[in-house]
């Protein structure tokens, strides 16, 4: 008895180990080394149901709109970014029940969850907003901004809305109770909007260093450039948090996916310009979808998923993959259920490749209309921006092992070279080829080895 007892329980912790090892891979081990699915607009109940999908499609997170107080009726996407207060809803997303309920299931699932934050304004109009923040006090008085290359204006101008005096103790203390309440709800994360117009403490705003806690996962998003020396400024920011890199993942990225041309990698983003790894890309983000005239305003999906296979191809930076509102992005409502199409099988390889490749390092290669993504030691990820059709690029590197590949995304044959990879791409015009055998091969390894001793065991 005691020995099927025994037996019993070694089954049971084999079970959970061969669970483990067949889905553990498919998420990285943190959000800077994963990719995160921007649920726009989604309220926190129909993330939470999709949940199984979104872990399934290889993403570490997903991220929210913003979660502060706000109308509860049907809003314009951009109201949300005019919040009322620094309370945790409602508004038309949900409740702060319903984000507690939301974190909990992603971390169940081995997700992680990330909110978007607005501190650097309110409403444009104090009548609405809540009592504290109708202290004319707590803004600047400067006005709009009309030079966006003057550092002090970016910081202290109006960009529509009131502008917070984000250097005041009475402010960054708000915000700073804010982010623990988001935390002690089960936030991961926090994405910072607006967050070039918000000073440093070397400009004599303390407000990153009383409000980011480290111990979350933080990024800023950075438009162009910050309206001042960049060189001096972004490296600051990035000791608080990961910032967005919006020059090459909007005209790099996605301008060489709409112009069918592969474009160098060049030295004039982030990774390059400042040796460091703490960006994020996109092929597409709400504001090049949603604002008028954005850049890929009227661009189809198929053109963005080469875009954000180019993004998320790289080592240890994130790729955010934009769930477009269902109609026209310019008038998108909230709140809204994103499209689904992050499920497809192009997205998910993209994804399971940038997870499984984690920690080896990159080596882009452009030629023509073809982009090849090669990992040392492993396999490559290949971008048709025509689409279909037969290529032959550079093993950049010789990073990518020689051998024979089945594409993860069409199941074509390719061919690795130490100087040459050669295949067809499929409509997608993605191709991902890497070796996902070894996690197989383990669980083969184990389980053989458990079924011998349990022969052992019985005699």
């Amino acid at each position: 008895m005691m020995m099927q007892k025994t037996n019993k329980t070694r089954l049971l912790s084999l079970l959970f180990l061969l669970t483990w090892l067949t889905t553990a891979w498919a998420q990285a081990p943190s959000i800077q080394e994963g990719t995160i699915l921007h649920c726009f607009d989604w309220k926190y109940t129909d993330i939470k149901a999709e949940l199984d999908n979104i872990k399934k499609a290889g993403f570490t997170a997903v991220q929210t709109s913003p979660a502060q107080t706000n109308n509860t009726d049907t809003l314009m996407w951009y109201d949300l970014y005019r919040p009322h207060n620094t309370e945790v809803g409602p508004n038309p997303l949900g409740t702060k029940e319903e984000l507690k309920a939301l974190c909990d299931a992603a971390h169940a699932k081995g997700l992680k969850v990330i909110v978007d934050i607005i501190a650097n304004h309110t409403e444009g109009s104090l009548d609405i907003v809540a009592d504290y923040w109708k202290n004319i006090d707590l803004y600047h008085t400067l006005g709009k901004v009309s030079n966006w290359n003057d550092r002090y204006q970016v910081t202290h101008g109006e960009i529509g809305m009131k502008d917070l005096k984000t250097e005041d103790k009475r402010v960054y203390s708000k915000f700073k109770a804010y982010v623990q309440k988001l935390k002690a709800l089960g936030v991961d994360g926090c994405r910072w909007d607006a967050a070039k117009h918000i000073g440093l403490p070397s400009e004599g705003d303390p407000f990153w260093s009383m409000v980011i806690d480290k111990t979350m996962y933080n990024y800023g998003e950075i438009l162009n450039d910050t309206g001042g020396d960049d060189s001096k400024l972004i490296p600051e920011y990035m000791t608080y948090m990961s910032i967005t890199d919006s020059p090459y993942g909007t005209n790099n990225v996605l301008g060489s996916a709409k112009n069918h041309q592969a474009t160098p990698y060049g030295t004039g983003n982030y990774t390059k310009r400042f040796n460091t790894d703490k960006v994020v890309y996109w092929g597409e983000s709400h504001d090049t979808y949603c604002n008028q005239g954005g850049e890929s305003v009227g661009v189809s999906q198929d053109i963005i998923d080469r875009a954000y296979a180019v993004a998320a191809s790289h080592n240890r930076i994130p790729a955010l993959y934009f769930s477009r509102p269902i109609g026209r992005g310019v008038g998108a409502k909230v709140p809204q259920k994103g499209s689904m199409h992050f499920t497809s099988k192009c997205v998910a390889e993209v994804n399971k490749f940038h997870n499984a490749m984690n920690g080896k390092p990159d080596y882009y290669s452009a030629d023509g209309s073809v982009a090849s993504i090669t990992r040392k030691g492993g396999g490559a990820i290949i971008v048709n921006f025509n689409g279909s059709g037969t290529v032959t690029v550079a093993n950049g590197g010789s990073y990518a092992v020689p051998g024979t590949y089945t594409d993860q995304v069409s199941g074509n044959q390719w061919t690795v070279t130490a100087t040459t990879i050669s295949g067809q791409t499929d409509s997608t015009g993605i191709a991902v080829l890497y070796k996902s055998a070894p996690v197989k091969s383990a669980l083969h390894s184990n389980v053989k080895n458990y079924k011998a001793r349990m022969r052992k065991l019985k005699g």
